[in-house]
């Protein structure tokens, strides 16, 4: 019996439609499928970006965040980069001591840092006096519940909505504050944060309703059935196309007309030294913070 263009559509009946049938349904990667999309390199955050990168537990989430590191590092693009993590792991060799916390509570001082260096700079009169100033900041799983973002007094959704006018201030070009907000759950941060990010970069998520919730929102480019078809297969095609491998979507791209105008791929390489990315003698003499239960 001949399927009906309907149930060639994806459709199970005159006017049902199963998304689990395409999104569950394993996609054929092929190297010229993939070969469609471009590679995502640290150069292609804006300045003053925000990142939003998700994946479950142990799907690579630091390794792919220390590859950003190390690209911006070789860039001489950051000259500070400070972590806020509730474990304070993965980022040793990379990060001193004395520049990692295990809260959010010094983080309204380190922008009012920054904003004083702007402020600073207005008043010299020669650009090569100005103090450097050029920040990332990383908040990595420091949201285990939605109900912590209430409670960090909103710093979070200030950033990520007024983040990038910190340094307006700032008469030096290359001034900069950058977030990368890491999670191992979408729905974990509200949509008033993630649709705030300028960068997506997203794992294979496990759970359907993780998946549906960044396809549905930040992939489809129509509104119909087949808009929200191809949005799956091009987020299954990426991530299955090899181990460890992220989507990334630059929401920050206004004029979209394909996938491929907004939509990329990114690897990182575990092998890569590791590279002290700022600190002197004695930050780096600092002793890592125990984790407190």
């Amino acid at each position: 019996m001949q399927p009906t263009p309907n149930e060639q559509a994806g459709h199970t009946g005159s006017d049902f439609f199963d998304p689990s049938a395409s999104i569950e349904t394993p996609v054929t990667v092929t190297s010229d499928a993939i070969d469609r999309f471009s590679k995502f390199t640290a150069d292609m955050i804006p300045q003053n970006g925000f990142v939003f990168v998700v994946a479950p537990r142990r799907n690579g989430k630091t390794e792919l965040t220390l590859q950003l590191l190390r690209d911006s590092h070789r860039a001489k693009r950051f000259t500070h980069t400070f972590l806020f993590s509730q474990t304070l792991s993965g980022y040793e060799r990379y990060i001193p001591a004395s520049y990692q916390f295990d809260n959010l509570s010094y983080l309204p001082d380190v922008i009012k840092k920054c904003q004083d260096v702007g402020e600073y700079n207005k008043t010299v009169k020669d650009p090569k006096d100005y103090v450097p100033c050029s920040v990332c900041l990383i908040l990595d799983d420091v949201v285990g519940d939605p109900s912590e973002v209430r409670q960090s007094g909103g710093i979070i959704q200030k950033l990520a909505v007024n983040g990038r006018h910190v340094m307006r201030d700032n008469p030096d070009p290359n001034a900069e504050i950058c977030l990368i907000l890491i999670s191992q759950r979408v729905t974990l941060i509200s949509p008033a944060v993630r649709n705030n990010a300028d960068i997506i970069m997203a794992s294979r998520l496990a759970s359907y309703n993780e998946r549906r919730t960044l396809i549905e929102n930040y992939l489809s480019l129509t509104s119909d059935r087949e808009g929200l078809r191809e949005a799956r297969a091009t987020f299954d095609l990426v991530t299955l196309s090899k181990p460890y491998r992220f989507i990334v979507i630059a929401t920050h791209i206004a004029n979209r007309r394909s996938h491929t105008d907004y939509i990329f791929y990114a690897d990182s390489d575990p092998k890569e030294p590791a590279m002290r990315l700022h600190g002197t003698a004695k930050d780096w003499e600092a002793t890592k913070k125990r984790i407190e239960f």
